[in-house]
């Protein structure tokens, strides 16, 4: 009997059980420290009373989503006692997987894997390209401090180029120099014959893509075979017209629920366009995952529900308080970031053109915070008298020779979906994010910075 089953099969309570699902089948970032959260600041409990905006990192499940996944769990119980476990599990993971293909609308000649985490995507379409290869990936700062890491387990042929997105001020590179650099390293690769593994961040940690698909779909269009390239679209901020576009130009693209979906960390996702020949991770029974890409599903079942017009709209009015609060305070300042621009590969005028990361710089006494001051700021936030969460610092140069690091406020899937229902929730919206500006104003005033 696995380990798994024990749990499922345990006398604890449902919610105790549930809880302990939600942090298994991951590596140590799941693992819950003293003050029992796990390396993103998040307990595998709901608490609703922190107020978040930490979609680009990790959000806290909420008590809805719980309670559906206490349900859930507690039906799996039940079929466990008549039913082998493998057979169960294999059920569910197929039963999930034609949901989302579903409700994204996907051909049926679209495959999809599950993986643990995005990090864990990378590696397992790293390991399957030729031994020779050349990989270009946008700099970790950006995406993921693992993920250039992942990419060379196990295979001392791989070598691994970074591009970076900023000047050493923090300034975002023009994309056009972005690509051309892009364009240099793949054209040396093939000279010197490697096979080019090219991944396309969309969207960045802080809200930007690169190379821009133009190049992508250029650069596959002219070398073929010799050259794959994987969308990291691990932040899930993109529409359903999108991945399809993507896939239609051969491009894999790695998702997951945690991010802008808002389920608990660890619930990821590689979409393959047809014909791709990659092999499903032989994964051990994961129960945990099974059970955090339910809950994915559930916040994406809800977003379905709204029209493009609808979100749009919420984004709009979102952007609108941040950038006049911003304007007007002297404790935030603005990351430039370059517009989101999908040229050449979508022309509908889908959400997803419109950002939903607001990334930010600190200033106290008319200086920038160092990275060391916006750390704190960022462990200190859920401990405030308005508890809050907002996405982890991000290190992006030096301004006025500080090194810097910026905070983001971010707009998650379950946020839209909940300012739609009312327009006392949408007023709710607003109110929170003004309370959050307040909070994080009195912590940066205050003797802890």
């Amino acid at each position: 009997m696995s380990e798994t089953i024990a749990v499922l099969k345990s006398a604890r309570s449902l919610r105790m059980l549930t809880a302990e699902l939600l942090v298994s089948g991951g590596d140590e970032r799941l693992r819950l420290n003293a003050k029992g959260v796990n390396k993103y600041g998040c307990p595998p409990t709901p608490n609703d009373a922190v107020l978040s905006f930490s979609s680009s990192t990790a959000s806290i499940i909420s008590d809805a989503n719980f309670r559906s996944l206490e349900h859930y769990i507690a039906r799996l119980q039940n079929e466990i006692k008549e039913t082998d476990e493998l057979t169960l599990y294999e059920r569910e993971k197929t039963r999930q997987k034609n949901e989302w293909l579903s409700l994204l609308q996907c051909t049926n000649n679209t495959q999809l894997l599950f993986s643990p985490s995005g990090t864990d995507s990378h590696a397992l379409i790293a390991a399957q390209l030729p031994e020779k290869t050349l990989i270009i990936m946008v700099e970790g700062n950006e995406t993921g401090s693992g993920v250039a890491q992942a990419l060379t387990r196990g295979n001392n042929d791989v070598e691994v180029v970074s591009i970076a997105l900023r000047f050493s001020n923090s300034t975002p590179r023009c994309i056009d120099q972005c690509d051309a650099q892009v364009i240099e390293h793949v054209e040396k690769g093939i000279e010197q014959g490697h096979h080019v593994f090219l991944i396309l961040v969309d969207q960045s940690k802080t809200g930007m893509i690169a190379p821009s698909p133009a190049c992508a779909i250029q650069l596959k269009t002219r070398l073929g075979e010799k050259l794959t390239v994987l969308v990291d679209a691990c932040q899930f901020r993109m529409s359903a017209q999108t991945l399809h576009a993507y896939l239609a130009q051969g491009f894999m693209v790695a998702t997951t629920g945690s991010k802008f979906l808002s389920a608990p960390s660890f619930s990821a996702m590689i979409f393959l366009p047809e014909k791709t020949n990659v092999q499903s991770p032989n994964m051990a029974v994961n129960w945990g995952l099974i059970s955090r890409m339910e809950v994915a599903l559930m916040q994406y079942r809800e977003f379905c529900g709204l029209s493009n017009a609808k979100i749009c709209s919420i984004i709009a009015d979102f952007t609108q308080v941040i950038s006049h609060y911003i304007e007007r305070s002297t404790t935030f300042a603005v990351l430039p970031v370059n517009a989101l621009n999908r040229d050449g590969l979508i022309d509908l005028a889908t959400w997803d053109a419109m950002p939903t990361i607001f990334p930010f710089i600190l200033y106290k006494n008319q200086k920038p915070l160092s990275r060391a001051q916006t750390l704190v700021c960022y462990h200190q936030l859920p401990l405030q008298e308005i508890p809050c969460q907002i996405g982890q610092p991000v290190v992006c140069g030096e301004i006025e020779g500080v090194e810097v690091s910026a905070l983001r406020f971010c707009l998650s899937s379950r946020i839209i979906v909940q300012a739609t229902q009312s327009s006392y929730q949408h007023n709710q919206l607003i109110y929170n994010t003004l309370r959050v500006f307040a909070s994080i104003e009195k912590l940066v005033e205050s003797d802890l910075i």
